[in-house]
Parts: structure tokens; sequence; C-alpha cells
């Protein structure tokens, strides 16, 4: 138990700030494992501290969420719209955190002096320059080390950052209780590879983020079983919450736990793309679904659709998502030609090469999540069919009218809102910005890449039983003997953590 009685002055020198981050991480979710699994580390937040909603960003999702947590900026300032942007070409472009444009938090303290440990943050692939962070770099990518002696540590604990293990999980090679032994043992191993640097170094600021859990969750949050599956991981990071706890009860330390945004169980999915097509928003190339329905040709678009699949998902994606800009437009032509048309059963699987844009007036892409976002087809692309900003705003109003009166077979409104992209990216021009910004109801996730003449609706694929929320976590434990972190519990989101980390430090 954790009270003011118990310290008895500190150990080591300094003001000490640790920050815990679990990727995905919902409130509903830490309030039944506690219940029924007495995760001690989360009960000692809601027991002696602060635990409540945490507002993430529109979308709310890792690529945008986690660099507005580093850095206190919006995506509009970061420049971080999703893992993908959206060039003049129509061609999505991977982005990472460029820490280089935007310092993170543990790179402004540095510059004060202020000695960091940052193990795996998301959405950060390069380590630090920084002489005062030691850092282990994160997901997406394989992880890098800042010095030789976090890359020997890690060996040690042979940790080697998140396993590649979602195509066996999809692929079925590998079962849902597999894939929890294994992303478990992957955060037991980067516990206790923390634990020992935490130890051997004099740390003031120690952030560790594990993303593990957002893995699993897509995969089993509407199976019944989902608890006994998720609960391994969370038990993990219990564990390592109460390490810290007890490692800095004789510390001047504050402890924080985050989430970037949090999750849910899907049943349903909106096609977002289906419905701008059926409604003649969208238009796509001719041959993209002749004869999708009435047999013909069938063993050829099969064919097709899984050698495209295939190439989006192999090794040749990760080569393609390094050529340049132009190389990739060539490539994405020629695949275009060659695979249009690909299918599975009743349902199209298309991709922005599909489309016909010199017909299409507006389009989704990018975001696959229960909030997902449109483009109009204005001059910003190099291949328009909105000529004017008068045109522009009159078709926005027109698809958010269509789309609010949305009804599922309950008679319930689908869209439960949409917020206009003007407002929200502020007319940025880091990127390309969505002019609308879709939001599903309780349950539902948006779907961008299946296409169906007849439905705008489908069950979720095996990666889509869980997805993403709104609202993740935040937690606090202060021993200070005056309060330093400042929060309004309404209104807490996560470009606040920036200014708090700064502030604890001053």
């Amino acid at each position: 138990m954790i009270t003011k009685e118990n310290h008895t002055g500190n150990k080591k020198s300094g003001k000490k700030l640790y920050i815990i981050g679990i990727d995905a991480a919902p409130l509903w979710m830490i309030d039944i494992f506690i219940k029924k699994y007495k995760m001690k580390g989360f009960e000692e937040f809601k027991k002696h501290g602060i635990m409540t909603k945490f507002l993430s960003t529109l979308p709310p999702m890792t690529g945008t969420a986690c660099p507005s947590i580093y850095t206190g900026l919006q995506p509009s300032e970061h420049g971080s719209l999703d893992f993908f942007y959206m060039d003049r070409d129509y061609t999505k472009q991977l982005i990472y955190f460029d820490a280089e444009k935007t310092q993170p938090f543990w790179d402004v303290l540095s510059k004060r002096g202020i000695k960091s440990l940052v193990i795996t943050p998301a959405m950060v692939i390069r380590t630090s320059k920084e002489k005062n962070v030691d850092m282990i770099s994160g997901f997406p990518l394989p992880p890098k080390y800042s010095s030789n002696e976090l890359k020997d540590a890690a060996k040690k604990f042979k940790f080697s950052g998140e396993p590649d293990i979602e195509p066996d999980i999809k692929s079925g090679k590998m079962t849902l209780k597999e894939a929890s032994a294994e992303y478990t043992k992957s955060i037991r191993a980067r516990a206790e590879l923390s634990k020992y640097l935490i130890k051997k170094n004099d740390y003031q600021l120690s952030f560790i983020y594990f993303a593990e859990t957002d893995r699993l969750q897509h995969f089993s949050l509407n199976n019944k079983k989902w608890a006994e599956y998720v609960s391994p991981l969370y038990n993990e990071i219990s564990e390592f919450i109460e390490w810290v706890i007890e490692f800095s009860k004789n510390e001047d330390a504050a402890i924080i736990l985050i989430s970037d945004h949090g999750a849910q169980p899907i049943y349903n999915k909106f096609l977002l793309n289906s419905w701008l097509i059926n409604n003649n928003y969208a238009m796509l190339k001719k041959g993209v679904v002749k004869n999708e329905l009435d047999g013909t040709g069938s063993s050829l678009k099969a064919a097709k659709y899984e050698l495209r699949e295939k190439i989006l998902k192999s090794k040749a994606r990760k080569i393609y998502d390094k050529m340049p800009k132009y190389s990739k437009k060539i490539i994405s032509n020629i695949v275009g030609k060659v695979l249009t048309g690909a299918s599975e059963g009743n349902y199209t699987r298309i991709h922005d090469f599909d489309f016909d844009m010199g017909r299409t007036k507006a389009f989704a892409s990018v975001s696959n999540f229960p909030v997902s976002v449109i483009w109009i087809n204005d001059k910003r692309f190099s291949n328009p069919f909105i000529k004017s900003g008068n045109e522009k705003q009159k078709l926005k109003q027109e698809i958010i009218s269509k789309l609010s009166k949305i009804k599922d077979s309950n008679g319930e409104k689908v869209i439960t809102d949409i917020v206009d992209g003007d407002k929200y990216y502020k007319k940025t021009k880091l990127f390309i910005a969505p002019d609308l910004i879709i939001s599903a109801k309780d349950n539902y996730t948006i779907d961008i890449f299946n296409y169906s003449k007849g439905n705008i609706f489908m069950k979720p694929e095996p990666a889509k039983y869980g997805d993403h929320t709104l609202y993740g976590i935040f937690g606090l434990i202060d021993r200070g003997d005056k309060k330093r972190i400042f929060i309004n519990p309404e209104k807490i989101n996560v470009c606040d953590i920036f200014g708090m980390v700064l502030e604890y430090f001053k």
C-alpha cells in the first residue's frame, strides 16, 4: 500500500518520473482485470492515485496519438495523419514520427541535463541523438539501440521487440492462446530489461511502452474467451507496475500510466467506400467489379485476389514502402492494371488504384478504423473532379446529411459524429488533410477496402474482432509533498502529457 507515511527519504538524488504506456488500453478493461484477476498494479492507481479516461486524437490510433503524447501537438502540427498519408497522386506513403522536426519531451529534457530511459515508444523508429537519452526504438519497425550497452542488455534478456506474428494469427497457423503466450513473453522480456536498466542507471525519466496489447485485442475482443487471451498480457504489465511502485517508494517520484487510445469488441463493419460508390460519389475503373456476382471468371478473380493480397502483405511491400515517390507511382499503376478486379466471395477487395479518379468526387482511404476519413477530390490532387470551393462545401454538406441518416437493421443510426476536416486539421500544410472525419457507433468499425453492390455492411474479419475507441486511460500516482502534476480529469487528452512532463522537471 502506498501512503506518505511509507516514505523515508530519497535513496537516489533528484526528482523521478516513471511513465508506462499501454497501447489501446481502455478503462472498462482495466476495471474488469482489477475485479476478476486482482491486478494490484492497476488497482494502486484507483486506490491511491488517479485513474480516468484519456481523450485520443482523430482518428484514435497509434500513428497519430503517440506523436501527440510525445510532443503536445495536434496531428495538424506534428504531421502524422495515420501510419500513412495520401499524396497528390493518390498514393499512400508511409510516415513515422520525425524527432528532428518536432522534438519529443525526452530530447527537450536532455538539453536541460535530464537523463532518460526510453524503451520502444511507438512510431519512433530512429533512436535519439541526445547524449542524455538511452533509447530502444519502437513499433512498427524492429528495434534499434542508441548504444551497444542497450543492445547487449536486450540480448541478455532475449528482447527483440514485438513479435511479428500477425500473419500467422490471420492465416490460422497460430491460435489465440499461442499468440497470447508469445506476446506475454515479449512483454515480460521488455519489463525485465527495463528493470535491469532502471536499477543500473540513475535515470530521472523512465518511459516504457508496451504495444503488444493492441495487436492481440484486434483478434480477440468479440470472442467469448477474450479475457482468457488478453489478461496474461495485462498481468505482466501490472506486475511491472507493482515493481515500479515498490522500487520508487523512497524516491521523490511520480508514476504516470497512459494509453494512446482505447479498444472495444467489433460485431459489424460499415463499408464506407461501398457507400460512396453506390451513391455515385466514387467511381471504380471499368472491370474492377465486372461479373462480380454472376459467377463468371471467378477462378481468375480469386487467383488475382490471392496474388494481390500476398503482394501487399509480403516482403515486397516493405521494399515498395522504401521506394522514392516516383517509383511508387509507376509500380502502383502497373499493379493496378494487372490485378484490378480481384475479389473474394460477394465482396470485391478494392484499393486506391481501383478508383477512376477522373470521375470520382470523394473517396475514403488510409484510416480503416471506427473513425475513418474522406477526401474530396479537388485541386490538391493530380486528377481533380471538384473544381471550386463552393462546389466542395456543397458536396461536403450533402455527404454529411446522407451519412447521418444511415441506419442498421435495428433502425439505429450507424454514424454518430462527422467532423469537418478544415476545422480539425486547421488547414495544415504538412499533408493533404481529409475533409471529413467519420465516427461509427459502438461495436462498429468502418471499412475502406471491401465493396459490394448490394451491401454496405458485413461481418468483421478476424483481424477486426476488436478495434479502437476515442478514450484510453490516464493514471497518476504522485508521491511528492506538493502536487506537481495538475490535471482536469474531465478534459485530459493526449496533448497534455508533454506539458505535464516538462512542468514536472521545471
